[in-house]
C-alpha cells in the first residue's frame, strides 16, 4: 500500500472557497477528502488521526513502476523539445501506474498549458496541491494561469503568496509575483521582487525581461537596455519554453533603440558635423554631405576626392528614416577615415571592374544565361539583369569585409551612435535575408552569384551577432543551410585579421574572400598614386587603347550624354550603359573614321565608338559614381558639367 499523509489544515479542497477540515466532523471530512481525491483511484481508503489525513492507495508491482519512471524521463525530454503531444501520452502512462507522482502530474499540466488547454491544466494543478499542499511549482503555475488567462489578480496573488509562505526564496515564484505586482500598479514592490529574484538566480531569462519591461513602462529606457544587455550576456536557456522570452526581449530592444535613435537624431547629426570638420582637416579636403533619394540599391555612398579627382569628398545618403540617418552618414565618414589611414601607409588600393573582368564574370554564368533564354526571357532583360547582378556581387565582395571593419570602429569609437547603428544594421540584415528566403530571387539568380551572396550575408550576420554579444541572433536564419560553414570561414578570416589589423589589410581580406568564393577574376586593383588634389593621372581602359580627354569630341559627347540622361530614371540609364558594356566586351573601335554602332535602347540613331564610351562614362556617373568603368573622361565630363550648369543658371 502507498500512503499519502497530509495535515488537515493544509488540505485544499477548493482554493476559491477554503474549508478547514480540522473543525468539521471527522465523517464529513473523510467524505470530502474521498470525493476530492477520487482522481487518484476509484478505491481509496481515508482515515484521520491527530489532525492528519492518511490516504491509502494500492501500490503497483516494481516492474510496472520502473517502466513508468522511464516514461516520465521520456516525457520530460519531449516537453523540453516542444513535443507536447508525445509528452502528454508519456505522463498519462506514468499516472496510470503511479497516480500520486506529483512531478508527472504537474508536467502533464504544463504540457496541456502549452497546447492551450487551460481548463485541463488548471484541473491537474489543483490535483497537485491536493496531493502535496507544499508543492511550490503548482502554486506558481496556478498563479500564472489566473493572471494571464483569467485576469483575476487577487486570486493570483493568493496562489503566489501561498507559494512564498512555503519557499520564500524560489526565484521563479518571486519573479512571477513581481510581474503580477507590476500589472497591479505596485511598481516599487515589483522592482524589489525582480531584483531579489536576480540575486537568487541570475540565469533566469524571464526576470531580466520583466525588470527591463518595468524600466520601460516607468520611462527609463536606458536602464531597460542595460538589463537586456545583461540578459543576453548570460548563456541561453536550453529549454524551448524560454524561446518566446528571448524573442520578446529582442523585440523590446529593437523598439527601445528605435525610440531613442529618433529622439537623439538631431544631436547625433550635430556631433557628426563636428567630426566632419576634424576629418576635413585630417584629409585636406572638404566633405560635402547631401541627401540623394535617387540612390536605389544602396542606402549611402562615399566618394573620395583623390579617387574621383575632385576638390572635395562627397557623401550621399538616401532618407530611410530619421533614426538611421546618423549611422548611414557616420558609416561613410568612417570609410573615408579607413582609406585615408591606408593612404598614409601607402597601402591604399582602388577596387575596379573592367571590360575584361566583366567579360569573365558573364562567361562564368553563361549556362544560367542560356537557361533564361530557353525560358523565353528577352535578350534585353537578360542583359540588364545579368549586369546588375554582376555589378551587385562585385560591390558586395568588396564591401563585406570593409563594412565589418567600419562597423566595429563605429561601435568602439562612438557609443553615442549605438542606437542608430543597431536600427540600421537590423534593417540591413532584413534586406540581406531576402536574398536567401525569396524563392523568385533564388530561381532567377545564377548559382555562383546566389551562393556567394548568401555566404557573404551569412558572414555579415555572424559579425553582427559577434558585435552585439547575443542581443541579436541573425545567424540562426542560416545555421541549417549549406552556406553556414562557408560563412563561418569568412567571418573567422576577418576576426583573425582584426587581432593585428593595419590599415590596408582590408583589401587583402577582400582577396581572401574572393578566392574562397572563386570570384577573384571578377575585379582588379589599381594602386593609389597618393596624388595631391592638384595632381591628376588618367586611368587606362582595356576596352581598346588608352582613352583620354585629349580628343576634343569627348566634350561634345559628354555634353550630349548629360542632356540625354537628365531627368531619366535609373532603369532607363542602366539600359543604355549595360548595352554599351556588353558591346565593350568585344572591343569598341573609337579610332576608325566612319565606324558606327547602334543601340536597341536608343533606336533610330547611330553612334561613333567614342560617343558610346562617353555615354557609358556619364551614364555611370548618374547610375553609380563609385563604379570605375576603366576609362577616363573626367576633364571632358567636368567641362560639359560646367557648361550645363552655366546654361541652367
Amino acid at each position: 500500500m502507498f500512503i499519502i499523509t497530509i495535515p488537515l489544515k493544509h488540505i485544499i479542497i477548493d482554493p476559491t472557497n477554503p474549508v478547514d477540515l480540522s473543525v468539521i466532523p471527522e465523517k464529513d471530512a473523510i467524505n470530502l477528502i474521498k470525493k476530492s481525491y477520487g482522481f487518484l483511484s476509484s478505491a481509496i481508503d481515508v482515515s484521520i488521526q491527530n489532525g492528519i489525513a492518511f490516504i491509502q492507495l494500492q501500490e503497483q508491482r516494481a516492474d510496472k513502476i520502473n517502466e513508468a519512471m522511464k516514461q516520465y524521463q521520456k516525457g520530460v525530454r519531449d516537453a523540453q523539445q516542444g513535443s507536447y503531444e508525445k509528452a502528454i501520452k508519456s505522463f498519462e502512462k506514468v499516472l496510470a501506474v503511479i497516480p500520486q507522482h506529483i512531478d508527472a502530474r504537474r508536467n502533464l499540466a504544463m504540457a496541456h498549458l502549452e497546447k492551450g488547454n487551460i481548463s485541463k491544466a488548471k484541473e491537474l494543478l489543483h490535483e497537485c496541491i491536493k496531493i502535496d499542499p507544499t508543492n511550490v511549482w503548482s502554486f506558481v503555475l496556478l498563479g500564472n494561469i489566473t493572471t494571464k488567462h483569467e485576469r483575476n489578480f487577487e486570486v493570483a496573488a493568493f496562489y503566489y503568496e501561498k507559494g512564498l509562505s512555503i519557499n520564500p526564496d524560489d526565484n521563479i515564484l518571486i519573479n512571477n509575483f513581481a510581474a503580477l505586482s507590476m500589472e497591479m500598479g505596485n511598481v516599487e514592490k515589483a522592482r524589489e521582487l525582480f531584483e531579489k529574484a536576480l540575486t537568487i538566480d541570475a540565469s533566469y531569462p524571464n526576470t531580466y525581461f520583466g525588470l527591463a519591461l518595468l524600466h520601460r513602462v516607468t520611462n527609463a529606457p536606458e536602464k531597460a537596455l542595460k538589463i537586456l544587455d545583461q540578459l543576453f550576456m548570460q548563456p541561453s536557456s536550453a529549454d524551448i519554453r524560454s524561446a518566446p522570452v528571448y524573442k520578446n526581449a529582442r523585440g523590446m530592444y529593437l523598439k527601445i533603440c528605435t525610440e531613442l535613435a529618433r529622439k537623439e537624431s538631431a544631436a547625433l547629426m550635430s556631433g557628426i558635423m563636428t567630426r566632419k570638420m576634424s576629418l576635413e582637416e585630417r584629409t585636406g579636403y572638404p566633405i560635402n554631405i547631401e541627401m540623394d533619394n535617387s540612390l536605389e540599391y544602396i542606402s549611402a555612398v562615399s566618394q573620395m576626392a583623390w579617387k574621383h579627382q575632385r576638390n572635395e569628398h562627397q557623401i550621399r545618403y538616401r532618407q530611410r528614416s530619421e533614426e538611421m540617418t546618423p549611422h548611414l552618414v557616420a558609416h561613410e565618414m568612417e570609410h573615408i577615415i579607413l582609406e585615408n589611414e591606408a593612404r598614409q601607409l601607402s597601402r591604399n588600393r582602388f577596387f575596379i571592374t573592367t571590360a575584361k573582368t566583366r567579360e569573365y564574370a558573364i562567361q562564368s554564368i553563361a549556362d544560367h544565361i542560356s537557361k533564361l533564354q530557353q525560358h523565353g526571357y528577352s535578350e534585353e532583360s537578360i542583359s540588364n539583369t545579368t549586369l546588375k547582378l554582376v555589378h551587385g556581387l562585385s560591390n558586395q565582395i568588396f564591401n563585406c569585409p570593409l563594412d565589418m571593419v567600419v562597423e566595429q570602429n563605429i561601435y568602439n569609437k562612438y557609443p553615442e551612435l549605438r542606437h542608430s547603428q543597431f536600427i540600421s544594421l537590423h534593417q540591413m540584415y532584413l534586406e540581406a535575408l531576402q536574398t536567401y528566403t525569396n524563392q523568385d530571387i533564388k530561381r532567377l539568380t545564377p548559382p555562383i552569384i546566389f551562393r556567394a551572396s548568401v555566404t557573404l550575408n551569412c558572414a555579415y550576420a555572424l559579425f553582427i551577432d559577434y558585435l552585439y554579444k547575443g542581443v541579436t541572433d541573425y545567424t540562426s536564419a542560416y545555421r541549417s543551410s549549406d552556406y553556414y560553414s562557408y560563412g563561418q570561414n569568412l567571418f573567422y578570416i576577418w576576426k583573425k585579421r582584426m587581432e593585428k589589423f593595419t590599415p590596408g589589410d582590408e583589401y587583402e581580406m577582400v582577396d581572401e574572400y574572393a578566392t574562397i568564393l572563386k570570384l577573384r577574376p571578377w575585379y582588379d586593383w589599381q594602386i593609389d598614386p597618393v596624388l595631391s588634389h592638384k595632381e591628376k593621372k588618367p586611368e587606362q581602359s582595356d576596352l581598346t587603347a588608352p582613352v583620354t580627354t585629349e580628343k576634343p569630341e569627348a566634350y561634345t559627347f559628354c555634353l550630349d550624354a548629360l542632356k540625354r540622361f537628365d531627368g531619366k530614371s535609373r532603369d532607363q540609364i542602366f539600359n543604355v550603359i549595360s548595352e554599351i558594356s556588353m558591346l565593350g566586351m568585344n572591343g569598341i573601335d573609337y579610332t576608325t573614321p566612319g565606324k558606327t554602332y547602334t543601340l536597341k535602347s536608343l533606336p533610330g540613331e547611330t553612334f561613333a565608338g567614342l560617343h558610346l564610351l562617353c555615354l557609358m562614362y556619364v551614364g555611370f556617373k548618374f547610375y553609380d559614381p563609385a563604379v570605375n568603368c576603366g576609362i577616363d573622361f573626367s576633364e571632358a565630363y567636368k567641362m560639359a558639367l560646367d557648361s550645363m550648369k552655366a546654361v541652367i543658371h
